[in-house]
């Protein structure tokens, strides 16, 4: 895989181009970049027919171990790649080790290996076990074996340890993509690890920085989940900041999390390259739909979503959005979206993260469009409006 920007500044929103995968050679992804999130190799809640009616480009599949590992025996049984297994061959896959949809369980990593839940429980990987799943999923690109258990409580102590275990575990991991028939032509990503201590970022990176690796993830600074939407700018810019100026400015920088909008576009005008789109499902589970990139007056939109479980949207007939070109919002209004909340219907689900999803693809075509343009600042201050809207209406209430 490689990676291309024509910036040469270390901590600035910056266009680049992601290509050279070998399955898929003609491909090429345009960043600042958003991953769609799965599970079990599927976009939550959509068939791949439907998926793709939501969106025909070519996208860039992010694909978690706690919601894949059970699979794992039956795709090395059948000797076959994940994204063939689960019919998504077409598209590019990025394997992460947690999901960033739902929160980590704190406390269980071990000297040598990295604990995992699925949905049957705790699962230990060490590297050589670890390695041997890439090898069976074989991914586009895929994340060296990491302890990102920490976040902003973390003591030095357990930082300290999150450096020393994501070393050793890195060492192994590179000796053995390096050595794979099989993967060496796949992208490996380093963890930067280090928590909110900037002289361990700092150890860490000094680690990292020589490797041959394809980029870096920013890890460790939450530990996923829909929490990590409350986290604001203000608490993460110092150390990403910190992070990003150490970071060679030809490699792709990746954060993993469900970032909400104005936090996002804060990291991109850091320099970070990749999310993933753990948001809009996120919202999508709590029976959101997100409205912050409609600014026009015929919908009345001023907040950044609105929950279509409220009472006043019962007799609402009118879409989520009138000027979204979604199928939910050419097709669907508000009060059916509400009926179909709270007649628990699936459907409800399905239509919400159809527009979600097509919101957020949305967002990030309008991220890169006001990069090339110099219209970034614009944006921020349009996105944080409705931000800052939603949390005055808050206040009163």
């Amino acid at each position: 895989m490689k990676f291309f920007t024509n910036s040469i500044a270390r901590c600035a929103a910056r266009i680049g181009t992601l290509s050279g995968f070998e399955r898929m050679p003609d491909v090429s992804f345009e960043t600042p970049l958003l991953l769609v999130y799965t599970k079990s190799g599927s976009v939550p809640h959509l068939t791949k027919d439907i998926f793709k009616m939501v969106t025909s480009e070519q996208q860039l599949l992010s694909v978690s171990l706690p919601s894949t590992i059970l699979m794992a025996d039956i795709i090395k049984e059948v000797d076959t790649s994940f994204a063939t297994f689960v019919n998504m061959k077409e598209y590019i896959n990025f394997l992460s080790i947690q999901d960033p949809a739902y929160t980590t369980n704190s406390g269980f990593q071990q000297l040598d290996s990295i604990s995992v839940w699925s949905r049957i429980g705790r699962m230990v990987l060490t590297a050589n076990k670890y390695m041997e799943l890439v090898e069976a999923y074989k991914p586009d690109l895929y994340v060296a074996l990491c302890d990102g258990d920490t976040n902003i409580n973390s003591s030095a102590k357990r930082v300290s340890k999150a450096i020393i275990r994501s070393k050793t575990l890195l060492e192994q991991c590179l000796n053995m993509h390096l050595n794979s028939d099989t993967l060496k032509s796949k992208g490996i990503l380093g963890p930067v690890e280090g928590g909110y201590n900037l002289q361990a970022r700092e150890e860490s990176i000094d680690y990292l920085k020589d490797k041959p690796l394809a980029g870096f993830v920013i890890d460790g600074l939450h530990n996923n989940g829909p929490t990590v939407q409350n986290i604001s700018s203000e608490q993460i810019k110092q150390v990403v900041h910190h992070t990003i100026n150490l970071l060679p400015t030809d490699k792709v920088r990746v954060s993993m999390g469900c970032w909400n909008p104005v936090t996002t576009l804060d990291l991109v005008e850091l320099g970070v390259d990749v999310f993933d789109s753990s948001y809009p499902y996120v919202i999508t589970e709590q029976s959101q739909a997100l409205t912050f990139m409609c600014d026009h007056d015929a919908c009345e939109n001023d907040q950044y979503a609105i929950s279509v479980a409220e009472k006043r949207y019962k007799d609402e007939f009118s879409p989520i959005c009138k000027k979204c070109k979604c199928l939910t919002c050419l097709n669907h209004t508000r009060a059916y979206l509400h009926h179909l909340h709270h007649t628990k219907e699936m459907l409800g689900s399905v239509l919400l993260m159809i527009h979600n999803i097509h919101h957020y693809l949305e967002f990030f075509t309008a991220i890169r469009h006001s990069i090339k343009n110099g219209t970034f600042n614009q944006l921020q201050t349009r996105i944080r409006l409705k931000y800052a809207t939603t949390k005055s209406e808050c206040t009163v209430a």
